[in-house]
């Protein structure tokens, strides 16, 4: 069974990518992603809503085929029962019926029922066969419902009569059985087995690669609601393909620019699953930026701060942003956004695209403003960085601010970011090959600016990059180095670009008399020997000097 899905792996392996998974860096964080998600989907009707927020279920009249495709994972205590006959029989069938005609003897092992649902999965998936050539075949249901004893505590009341619904049983499965099923099932039922797996969280590394692999390579067009739902589902599960994101925006683009969107709620579930992805794809951020203006009469206040976040965290700015400016900007009231912990989301987006003004930052850098958050609950770690960042704006970037700002001695100031395991290797590699260019007491690691981000590594160097020490920068004119590794996170997916807080934070140090120097994980790789690191390091440091 597993070479199906090999085959498809070794012929696609330059267009497949899957990243494991996913944590943020004071992007949105998941207290806010509750609050934006629940923005986007709270006025919608239940045929409207991504199906990750519907009340309804997903096949939920069909129980049986779910639990036999459920049970495809307990192991089979039978099979040390040696059933030589009836096995060549399988071995040798060529026709449903000859498969099905198992169940017609007595004391049919669930052994040969796993068996015959296995045959019938491979002939699926290879198109010499039909679902529903089978399913309501009275001798496939006594097979379903010999899988589904064992132990298994669910009532089989109701039989499968729509292979529509036979999609939403692979989200229980996630073995080659289950994989093979996708590519016989149809593109509208790929979407229902993705938002049914975004429903259960359950994260089948095979079952979604192979998703992936067969929308990705459909030329079937999906309509505006399932590329919602499937940006939805990708988003909830944290799972990233280049391919199937380009289908998902392309699709979109093609829905805005073709079709008449009766109701905005669809495109602003599609922009914010785009912004916790950061998936920055400009030709589908213009195109929903154009319809946005045109259709400026349908979209509701929940929609547009969705757009301004994620043109925020993926610091773009649209062709029309003019217009889109004109339009909109005005519309981003605290009053519309009603919760404190929204209205800072905004404040923050507009920060981080540089066209936030000093009433933006006055609303949010107060003590009453501040209590509102605790008072809700709201004032977690990525809210409080978040606030330090507009703070740090306030103080640097925005020199004729003179309204409110955080105290010095405040004690959120003192709030450190917690680095992911992949940040903390990168970031200790980087240390590692910094030890060997500068003598360790001539610099400093994990620098916390009381801005909402810590510097990797400060550091000072002369005219001709030989290190000083921090305390004799201005003495002797040197440079203030500051050293930033970048990880995954860190980076838009799509436009490999630097997201909207990876430049604010350039910004800020730029602000503060840094030097900064950027370290990609796609060019310094902590698995390299340390000579190459070194190497690397050197020669960013002097390209730092020559500038």
């Amino acid at each position: 069974m597993i070479n199906f899905y090999k085959s498809i792996i070794l012929q696609q392996s330059k267009s497949i990518k899957w990243i494991p998974s996913l944590t943020w860096y004071n992007g949105f964080a998941s207290a806010t992603i509750a609050e934006v998600k629940n923005i986007n989907t709270s006025s919608l009707s239940e045929e409207d809503k991504p199906v990750g927020v519907q009340s309804k279920g997903i096949g939920k009249d069909h129980k049986m085929i779910k639990s036999v495709f459920a049970s495809l994972q307990i192991q089979d205590k039978s099979s040390d029962i040696q059933t030589p006959f009836t096995d060549n029989k399988l071995v040798n069938a060529q026709t449903i019926d000859e498969l099905l005609s198992v169940s017609q003897g007595t004391g049919v092992s669930r052994k040969h029922a796993l068996k015959v649902l296995s045959i019938l999965s491979t002939w699926a998936s290879s198109g010499k066969v039909s679902f529903n050539e089978f399913e309501n075949d009275p001798r496939f249901l006594r097979l379903c419902k010999i899988l589904t004893k064992n132990g298994q505590s669910s009532k089989l009341t109701r039989s499968p009569h729509k292979s529509d619904d036979l999609s939403a049983v692979l989200n229980v499965t996630a073995d080659d059985e289950a994989a093979q099923l996708v590519s016989g099932i149809s593109l509208a039922q790929m979407i229902r087995v993705f938002t049914t797996l975004s429903i259960k969280r359950r994260r089948s590394t095979l079952l979604l690669r192979t998703l992936a692999f067969n929308v990705a390579s459909s030329k079937e067009q999906l309509d505006i609601k399932q590329c919602a739902d499937l940006f939805y589902s990708i988003s909830s599960l944290n799972f990233y393909d280049e391919n199937l994101f380009e289908k998902a925006a392309n699709d979109v683009i093609q829905n805005l620019q073709e079709k008449s969107i009766g109701k905005s709620a669809v495109v602003g579930s599609v922009l914010t699953s785009v912004g916790l992805l950061k998936y920055k794809n400009p030709l589908l951020l213009d195109a929903i930026s154009e319809w946005m203006v045109l259709n400026q009469k349908l979209c509701r206040p929940s929609d547009i701060f969705s757009m301004f976040m994620t043109l925020g965290v993926l610091n773009y700015t649209p062709f029309n942003s003019e217009a889109l400016f004109k339009v909109f900007l005005p519309q981003l009231t605290e009053q519309e956004a009603g919760k404190p912990i929204v209205w800072l989301e905004i404040v923050w987006s507009l920060v981080l695209l540089n066209i936030a003004n000093s009433d933006h930052l006055k609303s949010v850098l107060n003590d009453a403003f501040i209590n509102k958050l605790e008072e809700t609950k709201v004032l977690h770690t990525s809210t409080i960085l978040k606030l330090l960042n507009i703070d740090g704006a306030a103080e640097y970037i925005f020199k004729n601010y003179t309204g409110p700002k955080i105290s010095k001695d405040h004690d959120i100031r003192n709030t450190t970011l917690k680095l992911s395991k992949e940040k903390s290797i990168m970031v200790d590699a980087l240390i590692e090959a910094l030890k060997s260019l500068i003598p360790e007491s001539y610099f400093k690691k994990t620098v916390n600016t009381g801005l909402g981000f810590c510097i990797d590594a400060e550091c000072a160097v002369d005219s001709t990059c030989n290190p000083l020490p921090l305390s004799e920068v201005k003495a002797k004119q040197g440079l203030k180095i500051a050293l930033l590794a970048l990880d995954y996170h860190d980076i838009c997916k799509g436009k490999m670009e630097l997201t909207g807080l990876s430049l604010l934070i350039q910004r800020l140090l730029s602000a503060m008399g840094y030097h900064t120097v950027l370290i990609p994980h796609t060019e310094f790789k902590s698995t390299d020997k340390i000579v190459n690191k070194v190497q690397y390091l050197e020669n960013r440091l002097k390209e730092v000097v020559k500038l």
